[in-house]
């Protein structure tokens, strides 16, 4: 059929990055039940909304596959702190950070929630993307707000499965969009903070 794609997809464990320097490199998904890259087309209508990332600090706060701070550093971002909790898929993390190795990124073995009970770095973009039903979302980012990891102007790109986003006290929404039944913002501070 004239104008169809005859490109086979990925295998169901992968993800490939989609745009910047290293676009088409594939990561590897781990077997776990919880585990589910951001889609492709709400990754790309995040970085577009994003734009320029150059010279960025980003914290993934449940990593997962890595998809989106691996993206931000194929598309520009010169640093990415990558938490998760899980073992092995902290480990799998590691193995696909050596395979960038111009680009600085750190996988921290931890649950979330602690680690920034800890952290003084201050980041200009956080992924915040919890498993959907863990109930992590809402303490997450009162927890980043506590944690004073925000630099002036940080951005947080915030994921939740289907329905409203919470409402947290000192964010404010930039933007929103859906696909499926994934819900997605782009929020910042409130100006009043």
């Amino acid at each position: 059929m004239a104008g169809r794609s005859t490109a086979l997809p990925d295998p169901p464990h992968q993800v490939r990055i989609i745009g910047g320097r290293y676009r088409g490199r594939t990561l590897p998904v781990e077997g776990q039940e919880d585990l589910r890259p951001t889609l492709d087309r709400v990754r790309e209508r995040v970085f577009s909304w994003l734009g320029d990332l150059e010279g960025l600090s980003c914290l993934d706060l449940f990593a997962g596959t890595g998809a989106l701070s691996l993206e931000a550093v194929s598309r520009g971002a010169q640093r990415a702190v990558l938490v998760e909790q899980n073992p092995l898929t902290a480990r799998s993390l590691r193995e696909t950070a050596g395979k960038f190795p111009e680009a600085q990124i750190e996988v921290v073995n931890a649950d979330a929630l602690s680690y920034l009970g800890t952290v003084s770095e201050k980041f200009d973009l956080v992924f915040c993307d919890p498993p959907y039903r863990s109930g992590l979302i809402e303490p997450a980012l009162k927890a980043l707000l506590q944690a004073k990891a925000l630099a002036p102007g940080a951005r947080i790109y915030v994921e939740t499965g289907a329905g409203r986003h919470p409402a947290v006290p000192g964010y404010s929404s930039l933007r929103e969009g859906s696909a499926g039944l994934v819900r997605y913002a782009l929020w910042q501070l409130s100006p009043l903070l």
